[in-house]
């Protein structure tokens, strides 16, 4: 406990020289101002070079901008072209499938409804056959 309270009076009879070690206050000269005016001025010169220098390569880069813009829009029109033939493409490979299945199916329906009522003529003769064809909803 003493050497507890002897580190917290030491610290507070310390305290006040930090203190003071950071008031000190630091002169501000003539020379002082003289040299923030000149690294004013250089900083000015500087960005005055560098706008220049930015503007003289924008000028640089202006004919290109419109060739660059003139290749992306043949760029763009050729993909779409290209989309367009993909798309006509696969349509018609859809409507040649669509069409070919109802085209070999219609014989075989033709086929189905032939057989379908052979079987009802003759469920008429026979009973068990009707019965078998009412249950399956086809009569």
């Amino acid at each position: 406990m003493k050497t507890t309270q002897k580190i917290i009076v030491l610290f507070l009879l310390v305290t006040p020289i930090f203190g003071k070690a950071e008031t000190k206050e630091i002169p501000f000269t003539l020379d002082d101002r003289d040299r923030i005016i000149r690294t004013e001025q250089k900083i000015e010169s500087v960005k005055t070079e560098m706008n220049a220098r930015f503007e003289a390569v924008d000028k640089q880069f202006t004919g290109f901008r419109s060739e660059i813009n003139a290749r992306f829009d043949q760029l763009f029109n050729f993909l779409w072209a290209f989309i367009g033939i993909f798309t006509a493409m696969m349509v018609s490979v859809f409507g040649f499938a669509f069409w070919d299945r109802k085209l070999s199916l219609a014989p075989m329906k033709r086929d189905n409804l032939r057989t379908l009522n052979a079987l009802r003529d003759f469920a008429e003769h026979q009973p068990k056959l009707r019965e078998i064809l009412k249950n399956a909803g086809l009569m």
